[in-house]
């Protein structure tokens, strides 16, 4: 029986890092190609990676299959969806549920520049228009 995905499951840093570069690398997902995707900046050897995606697929996240001599991971939870709902609960624990708050976070801390301001306020006004 497959495994439901918990969308509120708070993955770990390094984990939700494998699971972005599941979600970001063209098919088909291997090893290989996830290791060049993540960078060697972390100093990860091949066990570890395959350990977190074990986790992952545990977790009903990702699932894998044998082709040939390579495992081919296949991203099961949606992107959008996880993304959206972490946001959400960062937004809510962080700044008390309030978008402005977090708005302000970020330009007062230089994270958003006149050009992301005008972006949002031209969003704004096709969303509300």
């Amino acid at each position: 029986m497959d495994k439901e995905i918990n969308y509120d499951t708070k993955l770990p840093e390094s984990e939700l890092d494998v699971m972005l570069a599941v979600w970001n690398t063209e098919a088909p997902v291997t090893s290989p190609k996830l290791m060049k995707a993540l960078g060697n900046d972390r100093g990860w050897k091949a066990p570890t990676l395959i350990s977190f995606l074990n986790r992952l697929e545990e977790r009903g996240f990702i699932a894998s299959s044998k082709s040939g001599k390579e495992r081919i991971y296949t991203a099961l939870a949606d992107k959008d969806k996880y993304l959206h709902r972490l946001a959400c609960s960062f937004v809510e624990r962080c700044y008390n549920g309030s978008v402005g708050d977090f708005l302000n976070s970020l330009y007062m801390n230089k994270m958003l520049d006149n050009n992301d301001i005008d972006a949002l306020l031209t969003w704004l006004k096709a969303k509300y228009n």
